[in-house]
């Protein structure tokens, strides 16, 4: 099970549980609560929120997690870590992420399948306890993931948003990526220095602005390589580039080999 990107610790499943045994608690691993049925109030890290069906109030470690139950309550409990195979950084990347962009709470789109996974859980009291053990396994990382999607979206949409800079950086390439466009021009446009938008395009978009002009020239290159008889100049001059020399060693770097062979390979699969 090392592949999934959290280490289940424990699982269990409370059913119109009216109270809880300890309205506060501190764990140096992850808490889940999937929530099937009722509704309570949770502070964590200081930030106050209720939850109810559908809903997945997570809290990190070392958080001092209260709660304190508004109706009897039906929730799926996961104790957890992360994997030794998560990015460097992802679990306070995670974190971060968790307490600013939901303040602890998930409320997933997708509910059809949040709940099929809940039913799932819930047969599962019937098998042996090591088959037991890896579908609880799976289906906490199927939870997980579904929340990890989401949040990733999320995140990425809000970047845009509160970076509108950087989609107006982003246009400028595309609108000017066949000519001779400079990272400084864009910058001294948009009147910031060149290594702050490199910076801020990488936050934004996860690569850097200069990465992002090669991925364009190098996606219209191919297609006229495949596409056309041009020859390497004349490919090199429509995808920005001043002289077919050049335009190989950039296109062997991305592709792994030069164009003629790239296009002759492709000759021979067309049929």
């Amino acid at each position: 099970m090392g592949t999934y990107p959290i280490s289940l610790i424990y699982q269990d499943y409370w059913r119109e549980k009216p109270e809880f045994v300890k309205p506060t608690t501190t764990d140096f691993r992850w808490m889940m609560f999937a929530i099937e049925d009722g509704h309570f109030a949770y502070t964590i890290d200081n930030i106050r929120g209720e939850a109810t069906k559908g809903d997945l109030v997570i809290c990190p470690p070392d958080a001092e997690f209260q709660r304190k139950a508004l109706t009897p309550l039906s929730f799926h409990y996961f104790l957890f870590q992360f994997s030794e195979a998560a990015e460097p950084n992802a679990e306070a990347r995670m974190i971060d992420l968790l307490r600013r962009l939901y303040s602890f709470k998930f409320t997933a789109r997708e509910q059809d399948r949040l709940f099929n996974t809940y039913r799932q859980l819930n047969r599962l009291g019937r098998m042996p306890d090591k088959v037991n053990r890896q579908w609880q396994e799976h289906y906490a990382n199927d939870i997980w993931m579904l929340f990890r999607m989401e949040i990733e979206h999320t995140a990425r949409q809000n970047l845009l948003d509160e970076d509108r800079l950087m989609k107006e950086a982003k246009a400028i390439i595309d609108h000017h990526a066949f000519r001779d466009v400079r990272l400084k021009d864009i910058a001294a446009r948009l009147h910031i220095h060149p290594v702050q938008l490199s910076r801020r395009f990488q936050r934004v978009f996860g690569m850097a602005p200069s990465h992002y002009l090669v991925s364009i020239r190098m996606e219209k290159a191919i297609r006229l390589l495949i596409e056309t008889e041009y020859t390497i100049d004349h490919v090199a001059q429509l995808c920005g580039y001043e002289n077919g020399f050049y335009f190989s060693r950039v296109f062997t770097h991305y592709s792994n080999m030069n164009p003629s062979q790239y296009r002759k390979l492709h000759s021979m699969a067309s049929p």
